[in-house]
């Protein structure tokens, strides 16, 4: 008798593993949307189910598909910035996205320098700050932080996370890069930003590439499934594959970059591999030639990280190439950082400036 009702009970859970429709990772409460658009939503629910999504700013109906693995995915019309909507799911049982907001989203990506929070690090504030964070609150501004994940195969879903509204305690933990980006925005437009914060320290640039763009280059080793990373944050592939590809796709307008320090001994390498990476995003979002900027990388010694150093680790090289390749990436922009970097940090105080010029 108790072996029957272990397997009734395990045949319950198996089957309404999915009794709620679970939207992936990135759709929250609190969300902001693209505005005047056609933006993607997915997730899952029972194999093989019908979704009704009704969007609460024209009261629309649509039916979505599950496949055979439960995955949807669907787009839906935006209208022109405003809020706060909602979104309701429903594949026999309900669940409503609350508080979202229609307006300006950015993606911001990149190593330490983007990921470096607005508290700073440690030893390592961040110049005009403290001020900053106790006037941030601001609910037309709505912050989201991918959390980290390296991993070698592709995820269908990122790790939990929420979309936040920018307040002192939200903002002092976010990108600063990314917020001073999105408040100058929010001042200028009169409208809601949204910030995607995808950011890991210490990254490589093929740390952001998927396998299929990285097969031209011999030298870059791509890890097999199996594999141990040994560096999280510089193994090729693999921040793309537990970071990057979950949320490709969300609605953006366009996107931010801060990274480079991590290739500055190999800058002529550089030249072939950042736009095949913008290039390859782009294709991947199916969103267009979508605006790209990008920061140029502040002097720093970085021959101060070798006992006998090269004349190439001199980061004015790596600088170059990103200059070089405003004429290569179409619709792109570079923010220059020349008189904001120090020499004896990688990390520049004054992101003020730094997030600012990419707006």
């Amino acid at each position: 008798m108790k072996l029957k009702l272990l397997l009734f009970f395990s045949i319950a859970i198996c089957t309404s593993a999915y009794a709620k429709v679970k939207p992936a990772s990135i759709f929250t409460d609190h969300m902001v949307l693209q505005q005047q658009s056609n933006v993607a939503l997915w997730g899952w629910a029972n194999p093989s189910s019908t979704i009704k999504i009704i969007t609460s700013w024209n009261k629309k109906t649509y039916t979505a598909s599950a496949d055979a693995r439960g995955k949807f995915k669907i787009k839906v019309a935006t209208p022109i910035a405003g809020g706060p909507f909602e979104i309701s799911f429903n594949d026999g049982e309900l669940l409503v996205l609350k508080d979202i907001l229609i307006g300006e989203v950015w993606f911001c990506g990149g190593q330490s320098n983007m990921e470096m929070p607005m508290k700073g690090f440690k030893s390592q504030p961040i110049i005009g700050s403290n001020e900053a964070i106790l006037k941030s609150k601001n609910p037309n501004i709505r912050l989201y932080t991918v959390p980290r994940s390296s991993i070698t195969t592709k995820q269908e879903n990122s790790k939990p996370s929420d979309w936040k509204l920018a307040g002192p305690e939200t903002v002092a933990n976010f990108s600063a890069t990314g917020y001073y980006f999105g408040a100058l925005l929010n001042e200028m437009l009169n409208v809601p930003i949204g910030i995607i914060n995808d950011s890991y320290g210490g990254s490589t640039i093929e740390a952001w590439m998927s396998p299929e763009y990285l097969q031209g280059f011999p030298e870059v080793i791509i890890p097999k499934a199996a594999d141990t990373i040994k560096e999280v944050s510089r193994t090729p592939t693999t921040l793309y594959n537990g970071m990057l590809y979950p949320v490709i796709g969300y609605g953006i307008r366009g996107a931010i970059w801060y990274q480079g320090e991590s290739n500055y001994e190999r800058p002529a390498k550089y030249l072939d591999l950042f736009p095949l990476m913008v290039n390859s995003w782009r294709k991947a979002w199916d969103n267009g030639e979508f605006p790209f900027y990008y920061a140029q990388i502040a002097p720093f010694n970085y021959a101060s990280f070798h006992e006998k150093p090269k004349t190439e680790y001199n980061s004015a090289y790596l600088r170059d190439a990103q200059r070089k390749l405003l004429s290569k990436i179409p619709n792109s922009g570079m923010a220059v950082l020349m008189d904001v970097g120090e020499f004896k940090s990688i990390h520049p105080a004054n992101k003020k400036q730094g997030g600012e010029r990419l707006a």
